[in-house]
């Protein structure tokens, strides 16, 4: 009988082990999961600060295109019904060739797309949300006005993004 006893013994002894390597198995989980949720409000966080900010530059940058020659540039932005997206598009007068940016800032759907439209041809670029900065935004919106860049006879290039992180 003490054979058995014993192996009895053996197997309750590494059952007990059993349960609680997976009582510490289930506590690491939860607790990854748990950073992972706070690492994933935190980047949201990060989005929609990022967005607002994004949305109040390229809002300044267009007002100032605008105020600088209203006779030459046709400026329209703002919000969608949703909050969601800033859109932003400037359209040129009396400048050749003529041609028009549309951007728009969209937190829903984490990027911003900016678009082209002209009479020497069209072009678009879609980044990640963070990958863009005010700067190329403001970049973009200086293209608009910049004739020697549209005597190439083709729309500008788009200003590199931030590597994705």
């Amino acid at each position: 009988m003490s054979d058995f006893s014993d192996a009895l013994e053996q197997r309750l002894s590494n059952n007990a082990d059993l349960a609680e390597r997976r009582r510490a198995a289930e506590e690491e989980m939860d607790k990854v999961r748990s950073d992972a949720e706070a690492a994933e409000r935190a980047l949201d966080e990060r989005k929609r600060r990022h967005h607002g900010d994004l949305a109040a530059h390229l809002q300044q940058v267009a007002d100032q295109l605008k105020a600088s020659r209203p006779e030459s540039f046709i400026v329209r932005s703002s919000w969608t019904e949703s909050g969601e997206e800033f859109v932003a598009k400037m359209t040129t007068r009396q400048m050749r060739p003529k041609r028009s940016l549309f951007i728009e800032v969209d937190r829903d759907d984490d990027e911003v797309l900016a678009r082209w439209t002209s009479d020497v041809g069209s072009a678009i670029e879609i980044w990640r949300l963070l990958q863009v900065t005010p700067e190329m935004l403001t970049e973009m919106v200086l293209q608009v006005a910049d004739d020697v860049l549209w005597a190439e006879g083709r729309p500008p290039a788009f200003p590199a993004g931030l590597p994705a992180d």
